[in-house]
């Protein structure tokens, strides 16, 4: 009989062991909260308030939380969720945006291209149809604005290599800054030939 007593006792403590652990995790996972998140929405919240510096350093945290969480051991990757590449993009692009209100149309580029390489705009195989039209929908928003900024700003589609530099149309203060308010589709005609 005491063997079946030292036997149970070893299975109770076992069981309490990993309660005590399964607890500790759960905690863990309802008080996580994600540092990528945190500073995109903030990031958002200066931008709209018209303080341009803070929202860049913020989106620029965001994405250095994106790259971090993205490089994390496999026990990190394991107990919580992945980083959201698509909140990385619109990062980018919203730093892209500041960039352009602070009149740094070189940052804004990169931002813009930097965002496209994240959410390039036809990569969505086994994604849900609806998330695959949004991502592509806001892929066609940066694609949108950053044909804008190179069309007022010859300059920099030629260092880019995207044009001639032919710009010498209108007046640069009667052009509206791309970024600052784009129409709720992006371009003219049919969306799907962008």
């Amino acid at each position: 009989m005491t063997s079946l007593t030292k036997l149970s006792k070893r299975w109770l403590i076992g069981a309490v062991i990993a309660g005590l652990v399964s607890l500790w995790l759960g905690f863990g996972l309802i008080t996580w909260t994600s540092g990528q998140a945190e500073y995109y929405n903030a990031g958002l919240q200066a931008y709209q308030a018209g303080d341009m510096p803070t929202a860049i350093q913020l989106f620029d945290r965001s994405i250095a939380a994106y790259k971090a969480e993205k490089n994390a051991s496999w026990t990190h990757r394991f107990i919580y969720p992945k980083p959201d590449t698509e909140m990385a993009a619109m990062a980018y692009f919203h730093k892209g945006k500041a960039h352009l209100q602070n009149r740094q149309a070189e940052l804004a580029v990169e931002s813009f291209k930097e965002s496209l390489r994240l959410n390039p705009g036809d990569q969505y195989e086994g994604l849900d149809p609806a998330d695959a039209k949004r991502l592509h929908e806001e892929a066609l928003v940066v694609k949108y604005d950053l044909e804008q900024l190179f069309k007022s700003r010859p300059d920099q589609a030629q260092q880019q290599g995207k044009g001639k530099g032919k710009g010498k149309g209108d007046k640069p203060g009667n052009q509206q800054a791309p970024g600052t308010e784009p129409g709720s589709q992006p371009g003219k005609g049919n969306r799907d030939d962008i």
